[in-house]
């Protein structure tokens, strides 16, 4: 299907407007120029027939066949009069041989009576008038009008109006396209700009100038694409304060929907602890100490966000991770192992590949647990952040400090939660006291998996 652009139905409109414009002026313009030169022409015919029969009198009552043809010789030299043609009572016929009037016509008692206009079909016009003398009628005078310059003269009118509405048309044309083109420019750029907001460049804006509304426009769109990217850039910022999970959760809020409420749910919580963070700090620069958290904590995040969970906090040397929440997930124990299992694997390679090379490093314990805690924000009304608390929480925390270097632990019942895995390798520790927990702990260092998570379920 065709599809137009503005400057061309912009154009095709005018054209319209101005051929039906035209239409509704000309038209009556036009009939009426038309209907008088009808009217001039059938006065002159009437005049000139009523003038034929008063000549007429006298030779067609006398009945001189000479004098009846010198009345037609001189009645011809009129101009338009192409025939001249008598009849009297006896239906006896005078005057031009070619063209006649038809004859049944002529021989119609009513032409004998009254006046009257017959049209041919050969562009003629017969005007008839009965010849009378004393108000008795001795026959009919025919004449014939030659209508051809009349229909030229028709046509030339008509033709200079369409003429003139052709080249109105012509200039609406070229007006219309310059004027299209003058609209349809800024039209396209704002189009062009929309689209590219719409594919995510939020630094695009409309630099060519504008006038009028034009001009509004552009700078009401260069102020919404500014909007847009300082929002995004915001948004990225405080992605990198706040899990993305977690900030893409809550951007989408109102201000009444954040509330210092929580919402139980199952989750598992995780935490990396470096270990030997205090001598490492005292043993080097601050700088460095930087520099070596931040290249463990992106370990962490990256492989974290890999299997569908998000950094809670970072608190000193550690590393809070939550599966589960803000969105569920029914497999959050299991992506939180898997999670456990890359992170441990990772940073053992890591660390080699650094001992190698002389460059500081440090090793990590992970505690894992899974249960129901409270998630939500916790805070102020001024100041608030998202986390989780609970028994879950504070177990994988204290199993964290008891991990041994390099290896992660969890309790057996996270263990019975998971369900017959036979992939899962692990070897039990002794019964810990765990502070804040009334009954010692059965925990478990979990060595490796076997088989993948995706195999499993599938």
């Amino acid at each position: 299907m065709l599809r137009l652009s503005y400057a061309h139905k912009l154009a095709f409109t005018m054209i319209a407007l101005v051929l039906l414009a035209a239409t509704l002026i000309g038209y009556p313009l036009v009939y009426r120029q038309f209907s008088m030169v009808e009217e001039q022409f059938e006065t002159m015919g009437r005049t000139l027939a009523q003038q034929a029969a008063y000549n007429a009198v006298e030779p067609l009552f006398v009945d001189n066949e000479s004098d009846i043809q010198r009345f037609v010789n001189n009645t011809m030299e009129q101009e338009s009069v192409v025939s001249v043609t008598l009849i009297n009572k006896d239906l006896q016929v005078y005057g031009t041989l070619y063209p006649r009037p038809p004859l049944n016509l002529m021989e119609n008692n009513e032409s004998f009576n009254r006046d009257g206009i017959f049209n041919d079909v050969n562009d003629i016009s017969w005007f008839y008038e009965p010849i009378r003398f004393k108000d008795v009628s001795g026959g009919t005078v025919w004449l014939g009008l030659n209508k051809a310059p009349i229909i030229h003269s028709q046509m030339l009118v008509l033709s200079g109006v369409i003429a003139a509405v052709a080249l109105l048309v012509l200039a609406i044309i070229w007006l219309a396209i310059r004027l299209s083109r003058n609209l349809s420019k800024p039209i396209n750029e704002l189009i062009a700009a929309t689209q590219a907001i719409e594919s995510g460049q939020y630094t695009y804006r409309i630099r060519n100038p504008q006038t009028g509304e034009f001009a509004k426009v552009k700078s009401a769109f260069n102020n919404m694409a500014e909007g847009l990217e300082h929002k995004l850039t915001l948004e990225k910022n405080i992605s990198r304060f706040v899990s993305s999970p977690v900030a893409q959760h809550y951007m989408s809020k109102n201000e009444s929907e954040l509330s210092l409420q929580g919402e139980r749910v199952e989750a598992s919580i995780m935490f990396v602890d470096l270990v030997n963070y205090t001598n490492f700090s005292e043993r080097h620069a601050p700088e460095t100490v930087a520099e070596v958290l931040n290249l463990y904590f992106t370990e962490f995040s990256v492989i974290c966000h890999q299997f569908h969970g998000n950094v809670d906090k970072y608190i000193g040397d550690c590393a809070m991770l939550v599966f589960g929440c803000p969105h569920s997930d029914e497999l959050h124990r299991e992506h939180a192992l898997e999670c456990a299992l890359a992170i441990r694997n990772r940073i053992h390679e890591l660390n080699a590949h650094r001992r190698i090379n002389k460059m500081p490093w440090l090793d990590i314990r992970i505690g894992l647990a899974g249960g129901t805690v409270l998630a939500g924000l916790l805070g102020s009304s001024e100041r608030m952040n998202y986390s989780v608390i609970g028994e879950a929480a504070n177990l994988a925390a204290r199993l964290c400090d008891k991990a041994p270097c390099g290896e992660i632990l969890i309790d057996r019942e996270f263990l019975k939660s998971l369900g017959p895995r036979a992939d899962l390798r692990t070897h039990e520790t002794q019964r810990l006291d765990v502070k804040g927990f009334s009954q010692p702990v059965d925990t478990l260092v979990v060595e490796d998996i076997t088989v993948s998570l995706e195999n499993k379920q599938s």
